[in-house]
């Protein structure tokens, strides 16, 4: 009988064994996943931030919101790549104690990963008033200081060819209402017709795509996040009966 019950008990260690090895392979691959893709993110965002083109644009106009909210989502971004080799390395050395550090970590970033694809949105998508409207200023103070302020009226027709725009939000009228010339590169340039929305909305669209990349991926954390929890409290309570 003592046999018996002493075989059982050893199927039954086994089996904990397999379903632990088994969780521990799984976060393995989970982790190193999550930190490439968020390292990727991160390239994402040093690539936005130190391009040319946008970068000269930033500066001219004075207009740093989108860097700002592009910087929530790198900090989330590289917390997540550590936080995810520090869970790594806790599967692999068998750690409880970093594993639930893990989790409380985890927990704080998801906040964080949130806030970022929260505020990339406000200030890099066309349906945000209130990034309309702040380019809606910051575009008619640039008209304003068309014929006094060299570098105003060179950076308005740079960003006006590069996006296909014109003017304000109000186009072309923004031109009219003060009394200035409307720029050739207010025309396209094969058609010669006048660009049909303004500035702000269509720099608004062109945003949309790095956005659009950013907020996906701080998303698709928020999500796996939950999961990820689940499973190192699981293979704590597996590694906690192992012990025992």
């Amino acid at each position: 009988m003592f046999g018996g019950y002493s075989g059982v008990r050893k199927d039954s260690l086994e089996d904990l064994e397999r379903k632990t090895l088994n969780m521990q392979y799984t976060l393995l691959i989970l982790g190193i996943l999550c930190a490439l893709i968020a390292l990727a993110n991160f390239s994402i965002c040093i690539w936005i931030r130190f391009d040319l083109d946008f970068w000269e644009w930033i500066i001219e106009i004075g207009w740093y919101s989108y860097w700002n909210a592009m910087y929530v989502v790198m900090i989330g971004m590289v917390l997540t790549a550590l936080n995810s080799a520090l869970m790594c390395y806790s599967v692999m050395s068998e750690s409880r104690g970093l594993m639930l550090l893990s989790v409380v970590l985890r927990l704080i970033i998801w906040c964080v990963v949130l806030a970022g694809a929260v505020v990339i949105c406000i200030y890099g998508v066309e349906e945000s008033d209130l990034l309309v409207r702040e380019l809606d200023l910051i575009f008619r103070n640039l008209i304003n200081k068309w014929d006094e302020d060299p570098r105003a009226s060179r950076i308005l027709r740079m960003i006006q060819e590069y996006v296909g725009c014109c003017g304000a939000s109000g186009n072309r009228d923004d031109y009219f209402n003060v009394r200035k010339v409307i720029p050739m590169e207010c025309r396209h340039p094969v058609t010669g017709n006048n660009y049909l929305h303004g500035c702000p909305q269509t720099l608004a669209w062109w945003l949309e795509p790095w956005t659009a990349t950013l907020s996906a991926l701080s998303l698709l954390f928020t999500l796996t996040d939950i999961p990820m929890i689940f499973l190192n409290l699981k293979l704590r309570s597996l590694l906690l009966q192992l012990q025992e």
